[in-house]
């Protein structure tokens, strides 16, 4: 391919103590079938085990395709992920992570054809396979549903309690603000953030067939209560970051989504709540509640005190 071709996809690789994983990934991103030129941009983020030297080994195998960018010290994801998409260079962006790896050799070539035939999306992505560290297959409905549709709009990634868009399979079209606006750099939700700025812009589209391995091993980020509680929080402030960012042109549907996630916490949120706890722990939630109820259905306000402060009562008429 001419040197001077328009790069069409960027593909952005994160990695940081990959050792076992990253040879995979590379490879099953450099062996790709295409027609056009792509780029693999690759962020070591200062590995304390073999990561950079793979790296550096495909990047002599590969000097027309792969940029490395190797750290002398560790940015951490978000800081790692923002310096390698400053010098993506491609009408399209596609991720992998350094654990990941990518199934099918026409993984690119597909999702550019559709998203060039189709200017009204921006993002194509498909179904995923699941391994754990030693390659055994897992169950992928059980982390990524299977869709019940195939076109996607930002008021479907807004009101999903889970995230609709396996990473590895994603491409987007290179729509995102640059720079990026400072709330999505502090946040912990850079996925869904990244579907936000794209779905913003134009449609998704879902591809019916798995072109990517996503592995859920040791070394993956750590999914306790605590984690989990926090990555919701920091999930709801981005909204509404997110909501102020676009002239509040979605508020209606966040307005849908906070009352789904202060309806969560009000009722949820007390299950191993009892006496005192549980009666603060209805007056510290209940106003997000009452807040976001555009149109209070009295039946359900009741409902929910009487689940709330009478719990004794419920399990005696049961």
């Amino acid at each position: 391919m001419d040197d001077k071709e328009e790069v069409m996809v960027s593909v952005i690789v994160i990695t940081y103590n990959h050792g076992h994983f990253i040879g995979q990934a590379i490879e099953s991103i450099v062996t790709q079938k295409v027609n056009f030129k792509f780029e693999l941009v690759i962020g070591e983020d200062c590995s304390p085990d073999n990561t950079r030297q793979i790296c550096e080994h495909y990047a002599r195998q590969y000097p027309d395709i792969i940029k490395l960018l190797p750290s002398d010290r560790n940015y951490g994801p978000m800081a790692n992920f923002l310096r390698i998409l400053a010098v993506s260079n491609g009408k399209y962006i596609a991720l992998c992570e350094g654990d990941d790896y990518w199934c099918d050799p026409l993984k690119l070539r597909k999702q550019v054809d559709f998203l060039e035939s189709n200017p009204e999306f921006t993002t194509c992505f498909t179904s995923v396979g699941i391994e754990d560290e030693m390659g055994w297959e897992l169950p992928d409905e059980h982390y990524f549903p299977k869709p019940q549709k195939d076109v996607f709009t930002i008021d479907d990634f807004i009101l999903s309690e889970m995230n609709i868009i396996p990473t590895p399979t994603v491409l987007y079209k290179n729509v995102l603000p640059n720079p990026l606006p400072d709330f999505y750099i502090q946040a912990l939700v850079g996925d869904m953030g990244l579907q936000l700025f794209a779905a913003d812009k134009g449609k998704a589209k879902w591809l019916n067939q798995k072109t990517a391995v996503y592995r859920n091993h040791a070394g993956g980020v750590t999914k306790s209560k605590e984690t989990i509680e926090t990555a919701n929080t920091n999930l709801m402030n981005f909204y509404r970051e997110f909501n102020e960012y676009t002239g509040y042109k979605y508020n209606a549907v966040f307005r849908k989504r906070f009352l789904m996630n202060a309806t969560m916490h009000l009722i949820f949120g007390a299950r191993d709540k009892k006496g005192w706890e549980r009666v603060k722990h209805y007056f510290r939630r209940m106003p997000a509640y009452l807040k976001y109820s555009d149109k209070l259905k009295i039946k359900e306000f009741l409902y929910y005190n009487y689940v709330l402060l009478f719990p004794s009562f419920i399990k005696k008429k049961k």
